[in-house]
């Protein structure tokens, strides 16, 4: 009697986790989601069940196992989050770090790494922008626009730069990597840049992708 009350208690919670997987931010055949550590597409959404298509790979390089994962609805009320990229998005954060010397003028190394990233995003910042009002409109609310934004922060051993900017998921590694050559190259022409500069350019990510 107990092991039945207690399978119909996962029945139970299953059904009800259903409307709130169906609700208005909820999910939809062929999203892209990450729960439980297992990211893939949404193939069939059941009262009691979901199923996904994995999809494993590096960073926004996805590609299908062949395998469906299937999920009871509960798994929404666990403690581990469901991730969901908003539909018609498709950029995360990324950030490009340069150390200073002990002493050294960080702000003008802040301004020409600024410079060096504003001008690469400048060739798709429209796509950006357009992506940004599609989340607005969906949420109804105004959010702040996705812009580069340069710091200067403490760390051990001394100061460093860092720029955060917004890049396109599909175009990540083509974006870093220019942004690394464009530092360097820049780093290379600048003497007086390069004598405050303790390290090589480093890329670090912020955000990762959950979907497309």
């Amino acid at each position: 009697t107990a092991g039945v009350a207690l399978s119909l208690n996962a029945v139970f919670l299953s059904m009800a986790a259903y409307f709130f997987v169906i609700g208005r931010y909820g999910i939809r055949v062929g999203d892209r989601i990450t729960v439980s550590g297992i990211t893939g597409d949404v193939v069939d959404i059941g009262l009691i069940r979901l199923y996904l298509m994995e999809m494993v790979g590096s960073g926004p390089d996805l590609y299908p196992t062949g395998r469906l994962v299937e999920f009871s609805n509960s798994v929404l009320f666990q403690a581990t989050p469901l991730f969901k990229q908003i539909p018609g998005t498709d950029y995360t954060w990324h950030e490009v770090v340069l150390p200073v010397v002990p002493g050294g003028n960080y702000k003008f190394v802040q301004e020409k790494l600024s410079a060096v990233v504003d001008s690469i995003y400048a060739e798709y910042r429209k796509n950006i922008e357009r992506q940004h009002g599609n989340i607005e409109r969906r949420i109804e609310a105004k959010l702040h626009t996705p812009i580069p934004e340069a710091k200067v922060q403490h760390v051990e051993g001394g100061v460093e730069v860092v720029v955060r900017y917004p890049i396109e998921g599909r175009r990540v590694s083509e974006i870093n990597a220019r942004i690394l050559l464009a530092v360097s190259e820049m780093l290379s022409t600048e003497t007086g840049l390069k004598a405050l500069v303790s390290g090589p350019p480093k890329i670090r990510v912020v955000a990762r992708l959950a979907t497309r």
